[in-house]
């Protein structure tokens, strides 16, 4: 029914300080408050309010007991810190290392 990397448009149906629940078709999703962002959040309406329709993707599916594990960060790229291979090097903090280290093996 619903797999793992689907992208699913759901409508929130409740808020709570752990998480916003929603409906799907024929299932019931929660969006956990760590699937907002990688960045804190301290309240869950800064991102959805109770009636929104929002995308999210699934990150898993009980069929049992018709339960969706959702995240919403992961539809919006902006949400996700980056990783280390996109952080690039910035002039104070790698340039005298650099340089130390060039001194070292250059002799």
């Amino acid at each position: 029914m619903y797999s793992k990397g689907q992208v699913v448009t759901v409508k929130i149906t409740n808020i709570t300080p752990f998480g916003a629940f929603c409906e799907l078709k024929d299932a019931t999703g929660l969006i956990h408050i760590s699937e907002f962002s990688d960045f804190f959040v301290k309240d869950i309406k800064q991102f959805v309010n109770v009636g929104d329709e929002v995308e999210v993707e699934v990150l898993d599916f009980d069929a049992d007991k018709k339960q969706v594990k959702l995240s919403y960060k992961n539809c919006r790229p902006e949400l996700l810190k980056k990783t280390n291979s996109q952080i690039q090097e910035t002039g104070a903090g790698f340039q005298p290392l650099k340089e130390k280290i060039n001194s070292l093996t250059s002799k």
